[in-house]
């Protein structure tokens, strides 16, 4: 039987259950309400520890040291783990897992939309009066990244909240081996030389939903077995 993992959104909320109810800001484009300790597991067995956080426009990690917020090198690094919660390295980016199996894992890209901020159409017209107020303090675009006004820790948690909160989107894909594929049919068959037949009878005989992640796992375990 296949080993499978799931990492449930409970364990996210054990980490940080403030995230719930404190959004992300202009001024915090953070997947986590603050930097958490956490450990970062590098290409070779190499081990480090320091407060992390995930940049929600880029999925750069970020971290703490002497005060200052600088950006950690993905290159060489696996995955990083605060508590129950495993990011792992795709493509350059730090993708939160959300399963994993034999084959391959589940992961969802959380992004930044910053331009729901500023549009005038749609749920977030009316939450901010101007292009102004909402990057009231997001003007300075060299400072890292081109996306934080300082990269000194304490004077970014004093203006975290005075600035337009952050919607953001989220996407789910499956990632074997160095492929990253959005999880729906057309897709899977555009990335993988499958009968097209027997995969459509697979998706109707498991009553595969895209949107649950231990289907799939179980996706993975067919791609793996049939590609």
């Amino acid at each position: 039987m296949k080993k499978i993992i799931l990492l449930l959104a409970a364990a996210f909320m054990a980490v940080a259950a403030s995230a719930q109810s404190e959004k992300p800001t202009v001024n915090w484009p953070y997947i986590f309400p603050d930097f958490e300790q956490g450990i970062i597991e590098k290409v070779g067995g190499v081990v480090e520890k320091a407060g992390y956080n995930i940049h929600l426009n880029i999925g750069a990690l970020h971290y703490l040291e002497n005060g200052k917020i600088k950006e950690h090198p993905t290159a060489g690094v696996k995955s990083m783990t605060i508590g129950e919660t495993v990011f792992r390295n795709v493509g350059g980016k730090m993708l939160k897992v959300l399963g994993e199996t034999e084959g391959g894992f589940v992961v969802e890209e959380i992004l930044a939309n910053y331009g729901a901020i500023v549009s005038r159409d749609g749920a977030y017209g009316g939450a901010v009066a101007s292009r102004d107020q909402a990057f009231s303090h997001h003007e300075n675009n060299g400072s890292l990244n081109g996306y934080l006004v300082t990269d000194n820790y304490k004077d970014l948690i004093a203006i975290k909240h005075d600035s337009a909160e952050l919607p953001v989107t989220r996407k789910i894909y499956i990632v074997m081996g160095i492929q990253k594929i959005f999880v729906n049919k057309k897709s899977v068959l555009d990335a993988f030389p499958l009968d097209k037949k027997a995969f459509s009878a697979f998706l109707k005989n498991e009553n595969i939903k895209w949107t649950d992640t231990e289907d799939l796992l179980k996706v993975i375990d067919y791609i793996s077995e049939n590609k």
